[in-house]
């Protein structure tokens, strides 16, 4: 059976991993330190990693105020990318087929001026 830490050492022992230094500045070398979390396979990897961070940010600011009652429910939104390369918002009811989720409409489509169309293209493009 295949293992998580398996997996890591697959990818990063001896390998080149990418990943955030302490002063948030990416980077790059050959390490034996392939349980580091923080090991990314390429820049491309690790740049869409941080958006996703960036997005997931961005919800926590406009949820901050959910209740617990009102964050589970089927009234969430969700931002996905068209075929065509556009944001659009949809609504998650009795649908979850996102990670990262917006209480509100109006904050799902001011998410997107904020983070931007590209760094959502770098989210959703695989």
């Amino acid at each position: 059976m295949t293992s998580f830490e398996k997996i890591m050492k697959f990818l990063f022992h001896n390998q080149v991993a990418w990943y955030v230094d302490m002063f948030g500045k990416i980077k790059s070398n050959k390490t034996t330190l392939y349980l580091d979390r923080n090991n990314c396979t390429s820049l491309d990897h690790i740049e869409k990693w941080l958006c996703i961070n960036d997005l997931i940010n961005i919800a926590k600011y406009f949820n901050k105020n959910c209740e617990l009652d009102h964050c589970t429910a089927d009234s969430r939104y969700y931002i996905q990318i068209n075929s065509d390369g556009e944001p659009k918002v949809n609504a998650a009811i009795n649908n979850y087929s996102s990670f990262i989720y917006f209480n509100k409409y109006d904050d799902a489509i001011e998410a997107i001026g904020i983070i931007g169309k590209e760094k959502l293209n770098k989210i959703f493009k695989y």
